[in-house]
C-alpha cells in the first residue's frame, strides 16, 4: 500500500570471495575458456582448474603455484598482490628451498690424479730423449759383438817424381831461389773403411732430419656427467638442478614416460608423487628417500660421492 510505513528488511552482506571464485570470474567475465589460456600461457589446463578449484596440493611445491598463479591473473588484468595475500591466507603448503646436502666428491677423481702422474713422467722420458739426441747420442756408435772398430789407414808418402836430364844443373851452380808460396790449408782426409769395419763417427744430417720434439701443454682434466632416468608410473611434477646451476628437467611428466637427463653431480631434485617415479642413476636404481616428505611430495639431493 502507498504511504505504508513498514520498513524494507536490510540486504544480506554478501561473502568474501575467495581465490578460485575471483579467478573464475575475471575468466568468465572476458569470455575465455580455459583452453584457450592454457594455449595462450603455456599451462596445462588441469592447472588452471586446479588454481580455480583451490586444490594447490595437486599442482606441487609452493613456488609453482606461485609462479602459475602471477601469470594468470596477469592475464585476467587481476592485482598480482592481492591475489597472492589470499593464497597465503587459505593454503597451508609451505615453501621449498632447495639445496644440497653436502659436498661431494667424485669417484674418479684418482683416476684424474693418474693421467696426470703418467703424462708428467710421459713429459720427463721426451724431454730426456729429446736432449740425449740433440747432444749426439746414436746407437750406431756402439760396436756389434765380437767386431772391433777397425784404425784408420794412412796413405803413404807420394814417391818423389823423377828430375829430367834436361833440366839438372850443375853441382857447382847454385839453386835459383825459389819464390816463397804459403802452402794452402787442406782439411784432412777420411780414411775409407775396410768392409765390415762399424762406422764410429755421428750422422749429422739425422740429426738435422730429426729435431727434438716439442711438447706442447696436456689436454684438460674433462668434465665429468652423470646420466639420470626417471621412469613416471602416473602423472608427475619433476624439477632437477646440476651442481653448475643449470635447470635440467622443469615440468610435469606423463605416465608412462620415461626422462633421461645428464648433468654435473650433485643434483638437487623435486617430485611431486615421488610414489609414481622411479629413478636411475649412472644405471644403476635410486631408492628415492622416504624422510622429510610431505605427503607425496619429494625434495632429495643425489649425491654419488665415494664413502
Amino acid at each position: 500500500m502507498e504511504g505504508s510505513d513498514t520498513p524494507s528488511a536490510p540486504a544480506t552482506p554478501q561473502p568474501p570471495q575467495t581465490l578460485g571464485q575471483i579467478l573464475r570470474g575475471a575468466r568468465v567475465a572476458q569470455d575465455l575458456t580455459l583452453t584457450q589460456l592454457s594455449t595462450e600461457l603455456r599451462i596445462e589446463a588441469k592447472q588452471l582448474q586446479a588454481l580455480e578449484d583451490e586444490r594447490f596440493e595437486q599442482i606441487g611445491v609452493a613456488v609453482f603455484i606461485k609462479g602459475y598463479l602471477k601469470q594468470y591473473g596477469t592475464r585476467l588484468g587481476l592485482d598480482v598482490r592481492d591475489l597472492l595475500a589470499l593464497y597465503y591466507k587459505q593454503t597451508t603448503l609451505a615453501d621449498v628451498q632447495i639445496q644440497p646436502n653436502r659436498t661431494i666428491k667424485l669417484r674418479d677423481e684418482r683416476q684424474i690424479t693418474s693421467w696426470i702422474l703418467a703424462f708428467i713422467v710421459l713429459l720427463t722420458v721426451i724431454v730426456g730423449l729429446a736432449v740425449w739426441w740433440w747432444n749426439g747420442g746414436s746407437f750406431g756408435s756402439l760396436p756389434l759383438t765380437g767386431e772391433t772398430t777397425a784404425p784408420a789407414a794412412t796413405s803413404p808418402p807420394p814417391a818423389a817424381a823423377p828430375v829430367p836430364q834436361s833440366q839438372s844443373r850443375s853441382a857447382a851452380e847454385p839453386p835459383a831461389a825459389a819464390p816463397l808460396v804459403t802452402p794452402a790449408v787442406e782439411a784432412p782426409a777420411v780414411a775409407a773403411e775396410p768392409p765390415g769395419a762399424v762406422s764410429t763417427l755421428p750422422a749429422p744430417a739425422a740429426v738435422a732430419a730429426n729435431p727434438p720434439a716439442v711438447v706442447g701443454d696436456g689436454p684438460a682434466a674433462p668434465v665429468v656427467t652423470i646420466p639420470l632416468e626417471f621412469s613416471f608410473e602416473r602423472e608427475s611434477w619433476t624439477e632437477v638442478t646440476d651442481a653448475r646451476g643449470e635447470r635440467l628437467a622443469f615440468g610435469l611428466n606423463a605416465a608412462g614416460r620415461r626422462l633421461t637427463v645428464r648433468g654435473e653431480p650433485p643434483f638437487a631434485v623435486v617430485l611431486g608423487d615421488a610414489t609414481a617415479v622411479r629413478l636411475t642413476v649412472d644405471g644403476e636404481p635410486y631408492s628415492i628417500p622416504t624422510t622429510g616428505r610431505e605427503g607425496s611430495l619429494a625434495r632429495f639431493s643425489v649425491d654419488i660421492a665415494e664413502e
